[in-house]
């Protein structure tokens, strides 16, 4: 559908001005973008495409980090999360859904920090201090990321809604 390519294109330019502008630490649309190219787009390589080309794009303007790859990866994940969800899934199961894509993310992108060796010893004591020095971060990613999980789903529900009409309209006129 048309409508969902136009829809995705707009929220992947949402995501990266969101990225670039001042904005709460871990609370950005990356994951939410990620979560719904998987689950929305047709196009197999669009689905990985577009969340890592508004990450990319968004990394040009604010730098690259020693853990891009970890991060990358991640969404990449979260992606393959999506593709195995229903498009007309319910409110509590992209709920559910972002959840557990936070915590995956969180799980990847802390431990490739761990992994830089520029802030934790390579040892269990220090992934341990990573993750414990990560939890208060993590409650951010989780409440940005079920913020924009949330707004994402009303923007295809409210699209949906009107396309349907649309269609209805137009068999209506063609009687």
């Amino acid at each position: 559908m048309r409508s969902t390519l136009y829809l995705m294109l707009a929220l992947a330019l949402f995501t990266l001005l969101w990225r670039v502008l001042p904005h709460g630490w871990n609370m950005t649309p990356a994951l939410a973008l990620a979560l719904f190219a998987g689950a929305r787009l047709q196009q197999p390589a669009l689905r990985f495409a577009l969340p890592l080309a508004a990450m990319l794009v968004s990394d040009l303007i604010l730098g690259f980090h020693d853990t891009m790859l970890y991060v990358y990866g991640a969404l990449a994940l979260v992606v393959l999360m999506g593709q195995g969800f229903a498009r007309g899934a319910s409110l509590p199961g992209h709920a559910g859904l972002s959840v557990a894509g936070s915590l995956l993310f969180f799980a990847i992108t802390n431990f490739g920090v761990w992994m830089s060796d520029t802030l934790y010893p390579l040892t269990a004591e220090g992934l341990v201090a990573c993750y414990t020095m990560a939890l208060p971060f993590l409650w951010k990613t989780l409440a940005g990321d079920l913020f924009f999980v949330l707004g994402f789903y009303a923007a295809f529900t409210a699209i949906s809604h009107h396309a349907a009409q649309i269609t209805r309209s137009e068999a209506t006129a063609r009687r």
